[in-house]
């Protein structure tokens, strides 16, 4: 059973309903995530009255962060909870799981990684490993460039709800970077269809003339889109290495969707996969 700290009763601004609340949200993230807890375990567990848990509980309920198996009886958090949870997702922690399979990758095809997320409506760049070749092509963490001719913008748009893409994408004519740029709305929501299908997104010298990026993207722990890995490089020496980085950018970005998820949710490595040698 818990113990309330003792100082935080003299605390005049401290709420102490929101701590019992919160004190009931942990037992299912330490305790209970996969199989849900009953109402006994739950009180075991803490120094309230049963009557108290019990509107906590339904509180929770009724708000739909927690439900209750008609079956076993059993509480468990709802995913209305994990996804309030991943809007809080710090972009920190995403830059500390990716820098390794961003090193690898880096390593394996000495072409500069990117690691960009969307941000007022253009792809900002949180992490950039840079290559050692000759006239690197890279941007530097905290630029931003377009979503619509960038592969790192297209891989996110993709698996954004075709209304946000809209908003994101905006009334103006779209930007033409290149002579290769999509600019025509409809052609670039057809061409996400296919990067949503292959969960990968190309830039053939869309956003910057003799550069070619290929990228993927990565989802956060409520399942949503929040990010995304690519490479990119002169398009000469790009184009032996697509195949082969088609195939390991996926894996990459995969491998850290995986490691985002709460321990609870991850699944054993089968090994052997792409994904693991990445990690």
């Amino acid at each position: 059973m818990r113990n309330m700290p003792d100082s935080k009763q003299a605390d005049k601004s401290y709420i102490a309903v929101t701590a019992k609340i919160f004190d009931v949200l942990e037992c299912f993230v330490e305790d209970g995530a996969n199989r849900g807890l009953t109402f006994s375990e739950i009180a075991k567990e803490l120094p309230f009255s049963r009557t108290t848990i019990h509107r906590i509980l339904y509180t929770l309920g009724k708000l739909g962060y927690v439900e209750k198996s008609d079956l076993s009886s059993r509480y468990r958090l709802t995913g209305k909870f994990h996804d309030l949870a991943g809007q809080a997702f710090s972009f920190q922690h995403l830059q500390a799981v990716s820098k390794p399979v961003m090193r690898t990758l880096l390593i394996r095809y000495s072409e500069t990684v990117n690691l960009g997320s969307l941000e007022g409506g253009q792809v900002a760049y949180i992490d950039v490993a840079q290559s050692p070749n000759a006239l690197p092509i890279s941007a530097f963490p905290g630029d931003r460039n377009p979503v619509h001719s960038t592969a790192l913008g297209k891989a996110i748009l993709a698996f954004l709800p075709e209304t946000r893409v809209r908003t994101i994408l905006g009334d103006s004519p779209l930007i033409r970077k290149t002579p290769n740029t999509i600019t025509e709305r409809k052609q670039l929501l057809d061409h996400l269809a296919l990067v949503r299908g292959q969960r990968l997104a190309l830039d053939q010298e869309e956003n910057l003339g003799g550069v070619t990026c290929v990228a993927s993207p990565i989802f956060g722990p409520n399942g949503r889109v929040i990010a995304a890995f690519s490479v990119s490089g002169p398009a000469n020496r790009m184009s032996a290495k697509l195949t082969a980085l088609k195939c390991d950018i996926k894996a990459a970005a995969s491998s850290v969707t995986k490691m985002l998820k709460p321990a609870s949710m991850q699944i054993a490595s089968s090994g052997g996969s792409h994904a693991s040698s990445l990690a």
